[in-house]
């Protein structure tokens, strides 16, 4: 590509750059060439790149190329770095180990759980000692509340408190 295509390509870009923004450039006397300033990152650099290149500094380009690689790297890594999956609320897990499940069990196999664990600590299978029936009656509202909170989750996406 020849320096006037360059040229050009930078030219188009700054256009591009600058009426996409939508800011008043504004001129500043301290750079050479009257260059525009904005608010737009990508305006700025592009006037500092063509700058560089009308001055035919060399180094300059060379510095700002290097920088542009930097930057793209940077941004590359930060989509390439996987974001943490988000935390699963305590109480859901704390509800799929009540009913004696790993969390993700599929709803049915929940189901059955719950009826199991619940006929089987059921209080009127305990009425004859008032100790035992008292401990199976709490053991039912705990199985009673972790399904109910498995199955708001699995209907609502919720845990029905929020």
């Amino acid at each position: 590509m020849s320096s006037v295509d360059q040229l050009f390509d930078r030219f188009g870009n700054l256009l591009k750059s600058w009426t996409q923004s939508g800011d008043k450039p504004f001129s500043d006397p301290d750079r050479n060439h009257g260059s525009l300033f904005t608010s737009d990152p990508i305006l700025d650099e592009a006037m500092a790149e063509l700058d560089a290149f009308l001055d035919d500094d060399k180094e300059k380009q060379e510095r700002l190329r290097r920088n542009a690689e930097a930057r793209d790297r940077a941004r590359q890594q930060a989509r390439a770095t996987p974001k943490p999956a988000p935390a699963l609320p305590a109480k859901l897990v704390a509800a799929y180990k009540t009913l004696g499940l790993d969390y993700g069990t599929p709803f049915e196999q929940v189901r059955l759980a719950y009826k199991r664990l619940l006929k089987e600590h059921h209080p009127d299978k305990h009425g004859s000692a008032p100790e035992a029936q008292k401990r199976a009656t709490e053991t039912s509202a705990r199985i009673n509340d972790a399904f109910r909170v498995i199955e708001t989750w699995h209907d609502t996406g919720t845990l029905g408190d929020e």
